[in-house]
């Protein structure tokens, strides 16, 4: 299971994604799934004073100071506007209202909506720093250009990449639907590396993913990844898939689930809970306004166990937060992350985005999500050099007891 979840899909943003989620830190982890907690506001539009405030001639004398004095190169205008931005959001203490930059903010809507434009296969880093080709997926531009498993990415558009991070070279490869891209590959068995020129296609980019679970009877497994547009259908036909299989109980997997849209969370908490709030959201004021279950869930009345970890965050927490308080299911692993705001994101006129925090979650009995998050019911922590994943068998276990005591009272 590690070894899958180190596999990138090259059109995905899944590397560049983990990166704005991860890279500032823990501190602004929140960064990738804040983005669609509510749908995303359209461009800012206000009216632009027609004087500064009375102290704000201090930022250009300091400016012009730099300008005239300073040993060494300044930087370009973009440059220094953004970084005025990052420091006054500095002042604010909120890690989760932040400026994102113009290309991260196109990827993070790529995200959300589940689906952009790729080629269309799995790659990983090999020990010699090489982009390897793990497999092409079905009716993709890369399987229809006859791309392999083992196939070795030496450059892509003339620009070698051996030894690149692995986000930086998922990056060169996507890119707008209907443009081209070519890549130079070195085939094991092939003396000389070869030219490969493809059209940019839409890839869905799946979050769920599942399977029954060797020895257990009726016990189906599900792994969402995050929550975009396409996640709530993705998950039906999981649950449809697994019940045609035999499962009459799920472990859900939210490890690692950065969060993502409000509404997709709404309607996954929905396939497990049949009636009553999912989530609050408590403003400024105090006034909490509740999001409610929506009828139709396929899976309403089977035994629950959810898997969570310091990785499960917003959207992931609402779901969470809802089966544990609604008593469909026990929490398993480890203290979630508590990532209980909520950001509207205001694109700027150059394309990047401003997310500020305008509210808090709250599950159905009245937790704030947010500063310490979801403590589990059975706490379980990870053990980085265990061969088995000790969470998951926990969860088994768990769940394999739930069952048991089920079928007493019946």
């Amino acid at each position: 299971m590690e070894k899958a979840l180190r596999i990138i899909l090259i059109a995905t943003l899944s590397a560049f994604i983990v990166l704005i989620a991860f890279g500032l830190g823990f501190a602004a982890r929140g960064l990738a799934e804040s983005v669609g907690v509510v749908p995303p506001s359209t461009a800012a539009t206000m009216d632009i004073p027609a004087e500064a405030p009375s102290n704000f001639h201090i930022f250009w004398e300091a400016w012009k100071i730099l300008e005239r004095e300073y040993f060494g190169d300044l930087p370009d205008d973009q440059t220094a506007t953004y970084g005025a931005i990052r420091g006054l959001l500095q002042t604010l203490g909120d890690p989760n209202t932040v400026l994102v930059e113009p290309n991260a903010a196109e990827r993070e809507q790529e995200q959300l909506q589940g689906e952009f434009g790729g080629i269309g296969a799995y790659v990983s880093v090999d020990e010699q720093g090489r982009i390897v080709i793990v497999s092409p997926i079905d009716d993709t531009p890369a399987a229809r250009a006859g791309l392999r498993a083992d196939d070795v990415i030496v450059a892509v558009d003339g620009v070698e990449v051996t030894g690149m991070p692995l986000d930086e070279v998922v990056n060169m490869i996507r890119g707008p639907l209907g443009t081209e891209v070519t890549l130079t590959i070195f085939r094991p068995g092939v003396d000389e590396p070869f030219d490969v020129t493809l059209t940019r296609a839409r890839i869905p980019d799946p979050t769920v993913a599942w399977q029954m679970v060797e020895g257990q009877e009726g016990m189906g497994y599900i792994r969402l990844s995050f929550f975009s547009a396409r996640t709530p259908e993705e998950l039906r036909k999981a649950i449809r898939e697994l019940q045609e299989q035999g499962a009459n109980r799920f472990i859900i997997d939210l490890r690692n689930n950065p969060g993502g849209l409000l509404d997709s969370a709404i309607s996954v908490a929905s396939e497990f809970i049949d009636e009553g709030v999912i989530v609050y959201q408590q403003a400024k004021d105090g006034s909490r306004t509740p999001f409610e279950a929506r009828k139709g869930g396929l899976a309403t009345d089977v035994p629950l166990v959810v898997l969570v970890n310091e990785g499960s965050a917003s959207a992931s927490e609402i779901v969470a937060g809802a089966i544990r308080d609604h008593g469909r299911g026990k929490l398993v692993g480890t203290q979630t992350f508590g990532k209980g705001t909520v950001q509207i994101p205001f694109e700027l006129s150059d394309g990047a985005s401003l997310h500020v925090t305008i509210a808090h979650w709250l599950t159905p009995n009245g937790t704030d999500l947010s500063g310490d998050g979801l403590t589990p019911d059975v706490w379980v922590d990870e053990d980085p050099n265990a061969q088995e994943d000790t969470q998951f068998l926990r969860a088994i276990d768990v769940l394999n007891e739930t069952t048991g005591q089920q079928e007493q009272q019946q």
